[in-house]
């Protein structure tokens, strides 16, 4: 054997023993703080006096997730756009990896902030996840939600919703009253059946 394949087999077996581990056991610092700057952490403790703010995101998987909102009084009506976002593995993957997901991932974004105007009237709020994936020989693509849940945001309060990915067809919104960013807690909703 060639002293460069040699090489080949033994980079390829460093970088596979290297991937097991997780930047977060290698770095747990650095990996908190990256995970803090990529999840809006920094955005709950700075709501607006008579204002309330909503940070959404995704969890698991690289695959866009599209927030809207909606202030109608009516189901699964008006929603206006909040955005893309998607997890890239800020402080789960080391940075290197983290930065090449996020590449090429179109208009997504690790978070994106609604800030409520009116607090104190309830708001519908919607998320639908897209997946692709190129496995097994073909292209295969579908979505997840739309997952639809209103609430009524209280004033001078911060929020979080997060989908999380459970496979390519399952996902559950995660709805948190993020007030206390280093205690949130779970925030009663009531889910809106049939909204497409």
């Amino acid at each position: 054997m060639s002293s460069i394949s040699i090489c080949g087999v033994a980079c390829t077996a460093s970088i596979l023993v290297l991937s097991a581990c997780t930047y977060s056991q290698i770095n747990p610092q650095r990996a908190q703080e990256q995970i803090r700057e990529n999840n809006g952490y920094y955005e709950l403790g700075d709501v607006a006096p008579g204002t309330a703010k909503l940070i959404v995101r995704s969890r698991n998987m690289r695959y866009p997730v599209h927030y809207s909102v909606s202030t109608s009084p009516q189901a699964c009506k008006d929603f206006e756009s909040v955005g893309n976002v998607a997890f890239f593995g800020q402080g789960v993957v080391y940075p290197w990896i983290s930065r090449a997901t996020r590449m090429g991932s179109g208009d997504s974004q690790p978070y994106r902030v609604y800030e409520v105007k009116q607090p104190g009237q309830p708001i519908q709020l919607r998320a639908v996840g897209t997946w692709t994936t190129g496995a097994d020989g073909g292209y295969r693509s579908g979505q997840c939600g739309p997952l639809v849940v209103r609430y009524t945001p209280l004033a001078d309060h911060a929020y979080t919703a997060e989908f999380v990915w459970q496979g390519d067809n399952s996902c559950h919104l995660e709805l948190m009253d993020a007030s206390v960013p280093d205690a949130p807690q779970p925030l009663p909703s009531t889910a809106v059946p049939n909204c497409q």
